[in-house]
């Protein structure tokens, strides 16, 4: 259970990091404290919200055979944006201007989710 959440927490951590290192579009500022509460809300969306984005749009990832789970992830990241804003932590934010930058972080969060559940395998 723990080596589960830590690797999570580690892949979504790594994502982000490459996310911003890839993508001119996305930013963010609060240093490692902002990589850690990311990952750790990125975490929870990931196993509660998540899944239940998945049940109720099932017949969109059946037609599009499996696209559609890339919007999942972007509303995923769009909503770790909105809640960064809500709770306002002290120099912690995640800035993307373009909601393009949206879907293609969702592609690498998506390869990303594939990399920890092939590593939580063994």
């Amino acid at each position: 259970m723990i080596k589960r959440i830590i690797i999570g927490l580690l892949v979504n951590m790594g994502a982000l990091y490459i996310v911003i290192e890839i993508l001119n579009g996305v930013d963010f500022t609060g240093g490692i404290y902002f990589f850690l509460l990311t990952g750790v809300i990125i975490g929870l969306l990931n196993n509660i919200l998540k899944p239940i984005l998945k049940l109720l749009s099932l017949p969109f990832i059946l037609i599009s055979m499996g696209l559609f789970l890339v919007i999942i992830n972007s509303f995923i990241l769009y909503f770790v944006d909105y809640m960064l804003e809500i709770l306002d932590f002290a120099n912690i934010d995640l800035i993307v201007t373009d909601r393009l930058d949206y879907l293609l972080a969702a592609i690498i969060f998506g390869i990303a989710n594939w990399i920890e559940r092939f590593l939580l395998k063994f």
